[in-house]
């Protein structure tokens, strides 16, 4: 060893509830046999922090779900004004261990920018 200490990042815990939360809840809209998520944000937002006890508000999902959609991990489609965006993980074009690879990589080195606000009592 060289005697320096090497520090591995870690998820930002707020950020990787959000991240997990979401992604959950696409999974549960499959599970019960639909194709994708369809909601607009302000339910997602309602959904989420009912879930995880954060204050996540339209702009937390907005900010969120552009970060996935760059980071490759879920797809979006567009409703068109004043109807829901639709939204689906790409776990399944990309296979299950790339999928979760891709979402521990992205926790590894993003933090919503908004975390202390999300986080209760803030």
């Amino acid at each position: 060893m060289d005697g320096v200490t090497h520090h591995q990042p870690e998820p930002d815990p707020v950020t990787e509830k959000l991240v997990l939360s979401f992604i959950d809840l696409i999974h549960e809209r499959k599970l019960a046999g639909r194709r994708e998520l369809a909601a607009t944000m302000e339910t997602i937002a309602a959904w989420l922090s009912e879930r995880t006890g954060l204050t996540v508000q339209p702009y937390h999902v907005q900010t969120l779900t552009a970060t996935l959609r760059e980071a490759g991990i879920i797809t979006v489609g567009g409703g068109g004004i004043g109807l829901p965006n639709t939204y689906d993980t790409t776990e399944h074009s990309m296979g299950a261990e790339a999928f979760w690879d891709q979402v521990d990589a992205l926790l590894l080195v993003w933090k919503h920018p908004s975390r202390k606000s999300l986080a209760p009592g803030a």
